[in-house]
């Protein structure tokens, strides 16, 4: 095992890709499950507490931590079986694709960073993407996991029958009695929305008669575990796409969605034009901007010719038909304006006024599908009367949002103006029935907050995280505090 220690080092582990930095004593590279195992021991002996890191793409910060930061070494690997995929978790996301491709097939969930996330990363945040309307998150894929468990070793993760698990080992029959025992409270707090990515996913972890430790670990946020092995799902590779692209203001947004919503799209995504301007990039969005609306809309189908033509005289038949949109039938077509769109965070990070730049923090609200224009008109108020510069995008489809208020945390007046704007948004947020965070997790920036998300069931997550973690030796500060 490759022990880290050098300032070069550690000041690499001292941030990721949120605002917050904490230098760690020490960092450790682990090529084994038995190395990540003896890490762990460690940690129980000493107190030292261990932070589980992938590719350090977080953003609300769950992959800094005091004590040790633990890194698997990357690998290749991906063995299929029948219509899954076992692999380790320090693979990333891209170089998956890349070996489902040589068979057909696809896990569908590709975030703005696949190319550079890892895969483990993805489980521990429950990460979603573009397509998420018509293929679901993370959570969706994750058939089975091997984990770490502080004090009890590695072991295999599975679904088993609800009445087994609640007479099988320490860990799985207390969870399964805390969660049979607290369902109706459990099911009652959910966000009405269709992707959520705060707190533990509790109403996923019983279903068709089973308790599922593995939907449990998907957007833990390595507090539970730290994981050794994935089998995901994964599907027969998309056939034939169009992609449909409208330009609308905040008053048309709601409704045009609602609109391409009803047909069935792959993905609906919401583009700022205002990120590229600022950036003097307009001549990326030139060829996709005919008028002067704020957003750019991207609405994607898929599937045969004959069903894609379906789509189309449908979707001009309706609401969504008089805005004319310009419309891109061709592979290269289709892959170079998601490329634009996927451009945006890139383009929207390098934005600068003076010494603020845009900061996280409710850069990831997600509200009732039928909430998405009053979400917008939410940040748009909360940046604006404080005049501040921001950047918006997001997915249309689920109401999750991507906006950051342009803003230097180092002052500690403008940190409280961050605060301010969180408390305030997710007030609102959770008065529509949303939650705090649709894909990116809590981290240590919204850890805070998930206890007035969940008021009733925030306790059964505390003992929860106690089952698994008793010491709290991992990632703590994240998620539950």
């Amino acid at each position: 095992m490759k022990v880290l220690t050098s300032d070069a080092d550690l000041e690499s582990l001292s941030s990721d890709s949120g605002i917050i930095k904490i230098r760690p004593t020490v960092g450790y590279v682990a090529d084994s499950e038995a190395e990540v195992e003896s890490v762990l021991e460690l940690a129980g002996r000493s107190g030292v507490p261990v932070t589980p890191r992938g590719a350090g793409t977080s953003i609300p910060s769950q992959s800094v931590g005091r004590g040790s930061v633990l890194l698997q070494g990357r690998s290749m690997a991906a063995m299929l079986l029948g219509g899954s995929v076992r692999c380790e978790p320090a693979l990333v996301k891209g170089d998956l694709n890349k070996l489902l491709e040589l068979a057909g097939r696809w896990m569908p969930v590709d975030p703005s960073s696949y190319l550079s996330c890892t895969v483990g990363g993805m489980v521990a945040n429950n990460s979603a993407g573009v397509r998420t309307p018509r293929y679901g998150s993370t959570i969706d894929y994750v058939e089975g996991l091997r984990a770490v468990i502080p004090g009890e070793g590695a072991r295999n993760l599975t679904a088993v029958p609800i009445e087994r698990a609640l007479t099988g080992d320490r860990v799985t029959r207390t969870v399964a009695g805390l969660l049979v025992e607290n369902w109706k409270t459990i099911i009652a707090e959910q966000p009405r929305v269709t992707k959520n990515s705060s707190g533990y996913r509790l109403e996923r972890a019983l279903h068709d008669g089973l308790c599922d430790l593995p939907k449990l670990l998907v957007g833990s946020e390595g507090t539970l575990g730290v994981l050794t092995e994935i089998t995901f799902a994964t599907r027969v590779k998309a056939g034939s796409r169009i992609l449909l692209i409208v330009e609308v203001g905040l008053d048309e947004l709601d409704a045009l969605v609602s609109a391409f919503r009803s047909h069935d799209p792959t993905a609906v995504e919401l583009v700022d034009k205002s990120v590229f301007r600022k950036m003097g990039k307009e001549d990326r969005i030139a060829k996709y901007s005919r008028t002067e609306g704020e957003y750019l809309l991207f609405c994607e189908f898929e599937g045969t010719e004959e069903l894609l033509q379906e789509r189309m005289e449908a979707i001009a038949g309706s609401k969504a038909g008089g805005f004319e949109p310009i419309v891109l039938t061709s592979p290269s077509e289709v892959r170079e304006a998601w490329e634009v769109r996927n451009e945006t965070l890139t383009l929207a990070l390098e934005i600068r006024e003076g010494k603020r730049s845009p900061v996280p923090g409710v850069e990831d609200l997600v509200v009732p599908t039928e909430k998405l224009g009053d979400l917008v008109g939410l940040l748009k108020d909360q940046f604006e009367r404080r005049g501040l510069g921001y950047i918006s995008y997001g997915h249309a489809w689920d109401a999750n949002l991507h906006a950051r208020p342009l803003l230097d945390p180092s002052l500690p007046s403008e940190r409280r103006m961050l605060e301010e704007i969180m408390e305030e948004s997710f007030e609102a947020v959770w008065k529509m029935g949303g939650s705090m965070t649709g894909e990116h997790g809590d981290g240590m920036l919204r850890a805070p907050y998930v206890a007035r998300q969940y008021p009733k069931s925030y306790g059964v997550m505390k003992q929860i995280r106690e089952v698994f973690d008793p010491k709290g030796v991992l990632n703590p500060g994240v998620k539950i505090v």
